[in-house]
């Protein structure tokens, strides 16, 4: 990391002010070619963390008047030396200074070399890095408290307790490999409980990064039911727009329609209007039913819809009973058309499952919808939710694993104290790797590669 590069670290388009980065070991004197300051002084010896006002001059000729901030080595983002170039926010002006200093040394930035630079200089671990991204990536309140969190360090200081854990575990392993006779019922008992805990703080780990999705995808809320009983009315009220195509002939939905919705407490929701199932007239309907099916996969809460002004068929019982088998699925019975005669009787469904009466033709009960799937959001301690990429969760649940073959193994000591050495090391390799201190070039491109150009 010996190069100079540069960014520019500002949305491109018209605004009130644009903002160029650089780091590396030159930038400094690199920007003292192009920056006249309205007071003289030398940018070299300036304090760190100090902005100063002037002009952006190049062959004589003014390219803008800016402020210019200077952060020193090792106090910067980076670790290395910086500089903050503010000028006004026009595209222009921010590619011609751009152009300019890259005839002056530098080389335009990679995507996230800046956050990148800072994790190899030690300057934060390889979780915080994300946490960067998912900040500026974040579309709820509840995503950017917890991304703000995961930078504070929360949860990288969680991962060195457990880590801790296990490099006690190889010393005093390593203490008792010579004299394995020894090995005491007491001692063995309390790798054992160790290792148990180990196990224990990881498979939470894996259901927080579960609520983590939820919190950064959206808590997924999915309208099912037969033909023609007002989902698609419904989910246009929950929009408070006309997204959904109504028509009063069954079957008009095809395909899921996606849109999302801001809760109060900050929590972002992903409702899915879809097709009717039951049985299909054709093979749009087949295909349709199918991605239904699909979404309710991966949907936390189902409303299941029903047509209060008509006769439950035998066919919407049969249904409801289908989706009550997905697991770890939270279902509400939501009776619509209330502003009809109702004929529907309630006695044919389960009695145990929760029930909401709308119109959403007249936008009757709507606030209701919101605060149910409100509470069914916070009675999941949502809020606990923690941010994993996929490679980290693999390697947790690598030690997961290893928790459970080293469990096994302490069946037999004192015979197998070596191949528990292994498995300590093993688990002690793959924190290290979560926390990025023994983790490839190659992972780390791909995480880095995700971020925007100039962070």
């Amino acid at each position: 990391m010996k190069d100079n590069i540069v960014a520019i670290a500002t949305p491109l388009g018209f605004s009130a002010i644009g903002v160029i980065r650089l780091s590396g070991p030159d930038v400094i004197d690199i920007v003292k070619k192009i920056f006249i300051p309205k007071k003289e002084k030398d940018l070299k010896k300036v304090p760190s963390h100090t902005i100063h006002y002037g002009n952006i001059v190049y062959k004589n000729e003014i390219i803008d008047e800016v402020l210019v901030a200077v952060y020193k080595a090792p106090k910067s983002y980076t670790g290395e030396d910086m500089v903050e170039i503010f000028t006004h926010g026009s595209p222009i002006i921010l590619e011609e200074i751009l152009k300019i200093l890259v005839e002056e040394g530098a080389r335009i930035a990679e995507r996230g070399e800046f956050t990148k630079r800072a994790f190899l200089n030690g300057k934060i671990d390889l979780l915080q890095a994300e946490s960067i991204n998912e900040i500026i990536r974040a579309e709820s309140k509840i995503a950017l408290k917890r991304a703000l969190s995961k930078l504070k360090g929360e949860l990288s200081r969680k991962l060195r307790d457990l880590k801790s854990k296990v490099e006690y575990l190889r010393i005093y392993l390593e203490a008792s490999i010579d004299f394995p006779e020894d090995v005491e019922e007491k001692e063995k008992e309390d790798w054992i409980r160790n290792i148990e805990e180990i196990k224990k703080e990881v498979f939470d780990l894996l259901e927080k990064a579960e609520k983590g999705d939820w919190i950064k995808e959206g808590y997924g809320v999915i309208l099912v039911g037969r033909p023609n009983v007002g989902k698609s009315s419904l989910f246009n009220a929950l929009m408070r727009e006309d997204r959904a195509i109504v028509t009063p002939i069954p079957g008009t939905t095809r395909d899921y329609i996606e849109g999302e919705l801001y809760l109060s407490s900050g929590h972002l929701v992903k409702i899915y209007d879809t097709a009717g199932l039951g049985i299909p007239k054709d093979i749009l309907d087949k295909m349709g039913m199918e991605r239904t099916e699909k979404i309710l996969e991966k949907s936390n809460l189902i409303l299941f819809v029903v047509d209060g002004s008509c006769e439950a068929s035998e066919e919407e019982i049969n249904l409801l009973e289908k989706i009550k088998s997905y697991q770890n699925k939270k279902l509400i019975l939501v009776v619509n058309k209330i502003d009809l005669p109702q004929k529907v009787d309630l006695s044919v469904f389960p009695k145990d499952i929760e029930k909401i009466f709308v119109s959403a033709k007249e936008r009757k009960g709507i606030e209701e919808i919101e605060k149910v799937i409100e509470r069914h959001i916070t009675s999941q301690d949502v809020e606990d939710g923690i941010f994993l990429n996929m490679y980290h969760r693999e390697k947790l649940k690598e030690v997961y694993n290893l928790c459970e073959e080293g469990l096994n193994v302490l069946k037999n000591l004192p015979q197998s104290l070596d191949v528990l050495g292994d498995i300590i090391y093993d688990m002690d390799r793959a924190f290290g790797e979560i926390l990025g201190e023994e983790v490839s070039l190659d992972i780390t491109d791909k995480i880095f590669e995700n971020f925007c150009v100039g962070k």
